[in-house]
């Protein structure tokens, strides 16, 4: 028989796509891998255009059915049995309950140690996705539809952060200084540097990705930044921006970010 295929972004690129154009017909099974393009599908079934993880028939989860029920239904809190290295906070819970936060940094940072990554680096990571997190609160004017959800293997960890909310294109439009940005490409290059936000340049804000990329060097990485109908890809070694590549895909919800490290 052969090998089933991990649902990668491209092959999720590649669904969406035929779903978009009404050809999505027979599918080969696929099997859960990397949690970012699980993620991404959740974002996805929110515009109606795919099923929910959970629910579609081509897809093998792989033992990731609970934390995906928790993302895809709006459960506020969930953790793998003893602390075996996934978990699932709701972002308005992380606002509220700020002791289940700290709870779920721990978790998460105790993944990443146990998959092999330095302490130092882990710490730069917990950071990052502290900030990305916060990015929900202060952008997305829908709070209580963000979560956050992280995943420890041998020698990698991962985590995603996304919401049902504007997006990038309408909060930084929200802002005059960002009229000309022409679409959510422009809008995700715009969000991604340094000192940007809708809140604008002179408040000096807008550092919440900076500190993710620092948070990479000298780290193998692959992050996809999804808004709208497009999407930022990079991978490698200290990504940045100036590797990045912008395409457009079809219409998700909301805003993502997905984050995977490999030692």
């Amino acid at each position: 028989m052969p090998e089933i295929e991990s649902l990668t972004f491209a092959a999720l690129d590649g669904i969406a796509f035929a779903a978009a154009r009404g050809r999505l017909g027979s599918l080969p099974e696929y099997a859960a891998g990397d949690l970012g393009p699980l993620i991404e599908m959740v974002q996805l079934a929110r515009t109606g255009l795919l099923p929910p993880p959970s629910s579609a028939p081509w897809l093998r989860l792989n033992g990731t059915e609970t934390v995906l029920r928790a993302a895809a239904g709006g459960s506020e809190r969930w953790a793998s049995p003893h602390g075996s290295g996934s978990g699932f906070l709701r972002c308005d819970v992380m606002q509220n309950e700020p002791m289940r936060w700290t709870s779920f940094k721990l978790e998460a940072h105790k993944a990443a140690l146990a998959a092999g990554f330095p302490s130092q680096a882990v710490g730069r990571l917990m950071g990052a996705m502290g900030e990305i997190a916060d990015n929900v609160l202060e952008h997305s004017e829908s709070a209580s539809t963000g979560f956050v959800v992280f995943a420890g293997g041998p020698r990698s960890f991962e985590f995603a952060v996304a919401d049902d909310g504007i997006g990038a294109l309408a909060s930084l439009r929200s802002n005059p200084e960002y009229a000309y940005l022409a679409d959510e490409g422009d809008a995700l290059q715009c969000a991604l540097t340094d000192g940007e936000s809708r809140f604008g340049k002179a408040a000096q804000r807008g550092t919440g990705f900076s500190t993710l990329f620092k948070s990479l060097v000298n780290m193998n990485a692959t992050l996809r930044f999804r808004s709208g109908d497009h999407a930022l890809g990079m991978q490698g070694k200290s990504p940045t921006l100036v590797n990045a590549h912008v395409a457009r895909k079809p219409r998700a919800s909301g805003f993502m970010v997905s984050v995977r490290c490999a030692i």
